[in-house]
C-alpha cells in the first residue's frame, strides 16, 4: 500500500498519517506499523505515526499503544478540507535530507 499522509514534526521527526474515513480496526494500526518500519528501514530520524478516523474498533488504542503509535479523532468532512490545502512532497525527497 502507499501511505496516505507523510511529514516532518517541528522536531525534525517524520511523520506518517494513516487515515481512515470510517471506524479504524486493528488492521488499521497493523497496516500503520507496517508503513513505520519500511521508513524506518530506509531513515535514521526518528519516525511517528499517527492513525487518524472517525473513531477506533474494539481494542483499537491498547494495539495502538502497543505498538507506539498515536491516534486522532477528524471526521471526514475535515479531513477532506485539511487535505486539500497541505503541501505536498515526494517521501523520497526525506530520505535525501536524512
Amino acid at each position: 500500500g502507499f501511505v496516505d499522509v507523510y511529514g516532518e514534526d517541528k522536531d525534525g521527526n517524520l511523520v506518517v498519517v494513516e487515515i481512515k474515513r470510517k471506524t479504524a480496526g486493528k488492521e488499521a494500526a497493523f497496516q500503520l506499523a507496517k508503513y513505520i518500519e519500511a521508513i524506518r528501514a530506509r531513515s535514521n530520524r526518528k519516525v511517528r505515526g499517527i492513525l487518524v478516523a472517525p473513531s477506533l474498533g474494539k481494542d483499537v488504542q491498547r494495539v495502538l499503544e502497543t505498538l507506539g503509535l498515536g491516534y486522532k479523532h477528524l471526521e471526514p468532512k475535515r479531513c477532506a478540507e485539511t487535505l486539500s490545502r497541505t503541501k505536498t512532497k515526494k517521501l523520497a525527497e526525506f530520505f535525501k535530507e536524512t
